[in-house]
């Protein structure tokens, strides 16, 4: 028996008839197991992918009604048939009604819903996951979480139903018009005329009241964009194609007098200025003037509603600036300032790093830069010595780098999509004056820093010798960044907000006069003048004379610089208008 039972075993383990029937037999449940796993980890991603488009969707739906999310979220559930009931203070909330305390657990198999409200800074520098911060205060944007336990078709014999997340975060888009740079406040058209005429190719003559309505002029950048387009023949094309386009400066000067809003006297003024630009040949590009990126898709012919206005004195000048081949200037004629004679003004006006314009139309996290400028004034004025009257010759150097504004904060207003307020963090740009030597050539190097020497301000010879020469340099420090807040009617009215240097230089000759060295080297003074004429003497004597010229060298540097879009160690910002944009999902 035994025996026959072996025999059996060896011819049972020795038969291959049927194998693949027996190896199927036994791999059938790991198959079924296999395929029911497959089954359910797909159905979970799928679920996953829902929950997700059903959290952003909920975030869009709480960012455009922000003040009363909650429910809007909850109506959307409602509305689209999913089971999500909506955290609220009073509770949970499903299909317009508060769930009972012994229906929490339940729900929590069905979803729940918890919205948060904040605000979203779409800043570059700032990391992805810092930009969502939640506050009470202005909210303009909302976070939706959703959890819900995962539905599984055969797992659920073996372990709980997973829980699945969603996270879904929008915000309004928001963007602001907004520019840095330096307004005039005050008028000499002498100067002005000679720099601005220098600028453009040519001899003008404007008066003060002229240069007063291009300065009061804001043309509306979106009147003005149509009426280019119009007149080029440009109506297919998007902004940022016209944005760059070559524009000759009498195209330019026609197309602002053509904008509507523009005053006739005003119109006027343009008309002169396009006549005697009419020979000039060099051309620019706006987009050199203006960043316009968040709008530079969009065709010109779909009438965007956004608002950007720029002072029409200030878009002549940036233009010529950029226009003029050399980007440099020289006034050596027709300029007047008493006492100050022998007058000579160079100017050169670098361009804005690149990308950086001094205006754009953009969301928070942008920046607009001035164009570094370079000026070198020289000047006579008559100086009496006792025994010697002679000249004081005064050359001055000042650099100002590029100042910056950054577009810091947008806060909407819920009923009112262009209104609101704006927060601008803002700079001065660096500035360097001194009273010395620099070669005119350095001016317009900009990559290289401009050497100064001594100045030879008196240089009489003779049996009475008097020489003087002189330096002296400032410049600023503790350079910091301010917040400016510009309400929602600071914006309407136009309103301009200064930032300047915690040291603030005050009377440029004041500044020079604490740093002044003097070498003084007087020959002869004791046998003509007895004592009355020494080194100490010239020394006070050009020192009080330097001193009691303030008022005209801080006139004729303010307007100088002020044409260029500078001030000395000060910035003007601007804010033009604010546009709240529908939600869109960040995150």
């Amino acid at each position: 028996m035994p025996r026959t039972r072996f025999a059996f075993i060896s011819r049972f383990a020795e038969d291959r008839r049927a194998n693949v029937a027996t190896l199927f037999a036994l791999f059938v449940p790991v198959m079924i197991g296999c395929v029911a796993l497959a089954v359910d980890y797909g159905n979970l991603t799928l679920q996953d992918r829902k929950l997700q488009k059903t959290a952003d969707l909920a975030s869009i739906v709480a960012a455009a009604d922000i003040t009363r999310a909650e429910k809007a979220v909850a109506q959307f559930f409602s509305l689209n048939k999913q089971e999500i009931a909506v955290e609220t203070d009073e509770g949970l909330l499903l299909d317009g009604r508060y769930l009972s305390a012994d229906q929490y657990i339940e729900q929590e198999k069905r979803g729940i819903a918890r919205l948060v409200r904040g605000r979203y800074y779409p800043d570059p520098s700032i990391s992805t996951n810092l930009r969502f911060v939640e506050m009470e205060t202005s909210p303009d944007a909302a976070r939706v979480t959703i959890r819900k336990r995962g539905d599984l078709y055969f797992g659920a014999m073996f372990a709980d139903p997973p829980e699945l997340s969603a996270v879904g975060t929008a915000s309004a888009e928001k963007l602001a018009g907004f520019s840095v740079g330096s307004r005039l406040a005050s008028l000499n058209h002498g100067i002005l005329n000679g720099l601005l005429g220098g600028l453009l190719g040519t001899t003008i003559s404007l008066k003060a009241m002229d240069y007063e309505g291009l300065l009061d002029t804001d043309i509306d950048l979106l009147s003005f964009m149509q009426t280019l387009a119009t007149r080029l023949d440009l109506t297919g094309l998007t902004y940022s194609q016209i944005l760059e386009t070559d524009l000759s400066l009498p195209e330019l000067l026609s197309t602002m007098r053509l904008t509507s809003g523009v005053q006739p006297t005003v119109q006027s003024v343009l008309k002169t200025l396009e006549t005697a630009t009419s020979k000039n040949n060099n051309s620019i590009r706006l987009e050199q003037l203006l960043n316009l990126d968040s709008i530079g898709p969009l065709s010109i012919a779909t009438n965007a509603p956004w608002e950007m206005r720029i002072s029409a004195l200030e878009m002549i000048t940036m233009a010529a600036a950029l226009a003029n081949g050399d980007n440099q200037v020289a006034v050596d004629t027709g300029l007047a300032l008493p006492p100050l004679s022998n007058l000579s003004v160079k100017l050169a006006i670098g361009e804005p790093p690149a990308g950086t314009p001094s205006h754009a139309l953009a969301p928070i996290g942008t920046a607009v830069r001035t164009a570094q400028t370079r000026l070198k004034v020289t000047f006579e004025v008559g100086i009496d010595l006792v025994v010697l009257k002679t000249k004081l010759r005064i050359p001055l150097y000042v650099e100002v780098a590029h100042a910056e504004a950054r577009l810091a904060d947008i806060q909407c207003s819920p009923s009112q999509p262009n209104r609101g307020s704006v927060s601008v963090d803002a700079m001065p740009g660096l500035l360097e004056i001194a009273l010395g030597e620099v070669d005119d050539r350095a001016l317009s190097t900009f990559s290289d820093q401009a050497r100064v020497t001594p100045a030879k301000m008196i240089d009489v010879g003779g049996v009475l010798s008097v020489s003087v020469n002189g330096q002296a340099h400032v410049e600023t420090q503790n350079m910091e960044t301010s917040r400016l807040r510009f309400s929602s009617s600071d914006i309407q009215q136009g309103r301009i907000r200064t930032v300047s240097t915690r040291d603030v230089l005050g009377s440029t000759t004041s500044s020079l006069l604490n740093n002044l060295h003097l070498d003084v080297e007087v020959l002869g003074g004791s046998v003509l003048g007895g004592t009355l004429l020494n080194n100490s003497l010239v020394k006070g004597t050009v020192k009080t004379l330097l001193s009691s010229l303030s008022d005209p060298i801080d006139e004729l540097l303010y307007n100088v610089l002020a044409l260029a879009g500078v001030k000395i160690g000060e910035a003007d910002v601007r804010v033009t208008g604010v546009r709240c944009k529908r939600p869109v999902l960040v995150q």
